[in-house]
C-alpha cells in the first residue's frame, strides 16, 4: 500500500469471470467429409472460477491476490460495483469482462466501494485491542511492504499487494507484532 492509502475490508474471496462457451444443438450429419443437417452452435456465457485468494480494499484501489491471478483496480477505474446473494461484480473502464469476487457481505463491500470511489472515505489505522494476533508479519522482499496473513496461509504463494510481486508465505513471524497502545 502507498503512503497516502489505508486498507478498510479484507477477506479471503474467489475471483469468477464471465467465459464465452459454445453448445451445439440438433441432428447433423457428415457425408462424404461434408457436414449436411440441422444442427446450430450458438455461444453462452457461463461464469467460471478463476482462483482463490484475498480481496483487499484500500482508500485508493481494489486489490485481489491469488495464487495465479491478481488484479488491481484503482476507485478512479471502476465503472460500476453491483452486489449479488454471496458475491460483487465489479466492471472497470480497462477491464472488459466483468468481474465477481465471492465475499461475506456484499452490500458492506459495495457501499465502501462506492463510497471510495466518490472519495468519502477517509481512514485513520486504529491500533487492534486485546489479544495479541497469532498473524504472520513479515515484509515483502521486493518493496518492503508489511503484510500480515492469518497462521493457515504458511507455506503458500501470494502476490504482493502493493507490487504484484510472488511472494511465499513463511512459517513464522519475521518482524515483531505491533506495540500494544500505551
Amino acid at each position: 500500500m502507498g503512503t497516502d492509502e489505508t486498507a478498510l475490508l479484507h477477506e479471503p474471496s474467489k475471483l469468477i469471470e464471465a467465459r464465452a462457451t459454445r453448445v451445439y444443438v440438433g441432428g447433423g450429419t457428415r457425408v462424404k467429409g461434408i457436414y449436411i443437417g440441422g444442427g446450430e452452435s450458438t455461444s453462452v456465457q457461463s461464469l467460471k472460477q478463476l482462483d482463490s485468494g484475498a480481496l483487499t480494499l484500500t482508500t485508493k484501489r481494489l486489490v485481489f491476490s491469488g495464487s495465479m491471478e491478481s488484479r488491481v483496480a484503482t476507485m478512479k477505474d471502476i465503472v460500476s460495483v453491483e452486489p449479488f446473494a454471496d458475491a460483487i461484480q465489479v466492471s472497470t473502464g480497462r477491464k472488459a469482462k466483468r468481474q465477481v469476487y465471492l465475499v461475506r457481505n456484499p452490500i458492506i463491500w459495495v457501499t465502501l466501494i462506492r463510497m471510495a470511489i466518490k472519495g468519502g472515505i477517509s481512514a485513520t489505522p486504529v491500533k487492534p485491542v486485546g489479544h495479541p494476533s497469532t498473524d504472520i508479519r513479515f515484509n515483502c522482499p521486493r518493496c518492503g511492504q508489511h503484510l500480515a496473513v492469518e497462521q493457515r496461509g504458511v507455506g503458500t504463494a501470494v502476490n504482493c499487494p502493493s507490487c504484484n510481486e510472488q511472494i511465499e508465505i513463511p512459517l513464522r513471524s519475521t518482524r515483531p507484532p505491533p506495540l500494544p497502545p500505551s
